[in-house]
């Protein structure tokens, strides 16, 4: 299989602490350049990691890049995924992809017409302890699954972070939203048939808080996020005999490794059984998918990937539907 040569789009923290180490790591990959709008940062982050460094449009000009991993904000992302299709690129996103289920439309109908694949990157998706709840669940392990539960959020951020800023559609529903949002609708196998979403900018630009209902044909999911809270990083699965948690769900250090919780009941007493999840970089994980799939040039993952971008777009614009008029909608 030949190597994918892969380009950066921006010198974010997310690029240097993970994206690069996880590319760096793949054997059919070769990291070539990072660009900066700041030339002088382009430089450095280039000569630290043995890159070349480039302007935005010089990257996508390149002739000697197949992909563009890109962890612009989200409201720049869709301006440059669109570039980037155009120029014959493949592209990759940080989530959230993008700020409304028009602008979703918009890029991949761009890379539908030059071809080329369009992936949002959860990188949760590939972290092994969702497959073994999952695998519980499926086993009848907490009986019928009924109720999601989920927190991710953070406390308050320098107030010039970018989150922050509304120039750039940030804010907590696309920041860590996001995340809750995705993982509800994985681990419950289906999508949400309503949703009825709160957002709280508490004087600030953006929402820097949330919370969402999500009503499935069978079963519901609850779920808080934001930028002014205790930390939390969790979900739970409450069962009609049972309970599974992820006490660590979805930001997990590559030398982190998780435990489940299972609890189940005899009629007495609670009983608590703990899981061990082996560390893994599920950075690596979600670009190795990308770029196999990209080599491959396998049309039909494409498609997947475009329509799992409009799944999660759909019911993220649901909730700022309901946010902004205060109802309750039907998707």
């Amino acid at each position: 299989m030949k190597k994918i040569r892969v380009g950066i789009l921006g010198v974010a923290e997310i690029a240097g602490r993970y994206a690069i180490p996880a590319f760096q790591s793949l054997q059919n990959v070769e990291l070539v350049a990072i660009a900066s709008r700041n030339s002088d940062k382009a430089k450095e982050f280039a000569a630290r990691h043995s890159l070349e460094p480039e302007n935005y449009d010089s990257l996508i000009q390149r002739d000697d890049i197949d992909a563009i991993y890109s962890p612009l904000p989200v409201g720049l992302q869709e301006e440059w995924a669109v570039k980037a299709a155009k120029g014959g690129k493949h592209v990759i996103c940080e989530k959230s992809i993008t700020y409304s289920l028009e602008s979703a439309q918009r890029m991949i109908a761009a890379c539908k017409e030059s071809g080329v694949a369009l992936y949002e990157n959860f990188v949760p998706e590939f972290h092994p302890q969702h497959a073994e709840i999952l695998s519980l669940i499926e086993a009848g392990g907490i009986g019928i699954p009924r109720v999601w539960v989920g927190a991710y959020g953070f406390p308050p951020f320098p107030q010039q972070n970018i989150r922050y800023r509304a120039d750039l559609k940030e804010g907590a529903l696309n920041d860590c939203g996001c995340y809750t949002t995705f993982m509800a609708r994985k681990i419950m196998r289906q999508e949400p048939v309503a949703v009825t979403c709160s957002l709280s900018k508490n004087g600030n630009e953006v929402d820097i808080a949330g919370s969402a209902l999500f009503e499935f044909e069978n079963g519901t999911a609850h779920m808080s996020f934001g930028f002014d809270h205790f930390y939390q990083n969790t979900y739970s699965v409450w069962g009609s005999s049972g309970m599974v948690k992820a006490n660590r769900a979805f930001a997990i250090p590559p030398t982190f490794a998780p435990t489940i919780e299972i609890i189940t009941n005899d009629g007495t007493k609670d009983i608590h059984q703990s899981v061990d999840i082996p560390a893994t970089n599920q950075f690596t994980k979600s670009f190795d998918f990308f770029c196999t799939t990209v080599a491959e040039g396998n049309k039909e993952k494409f498609e997947d990937m475009y329509d799992r971008i409009l799944r999660q777009a759909k019911v993220l614009e649901a909730m700022r539907v309901s946010a902004r008029e205060g109802r309750r909608v039907v998707l």
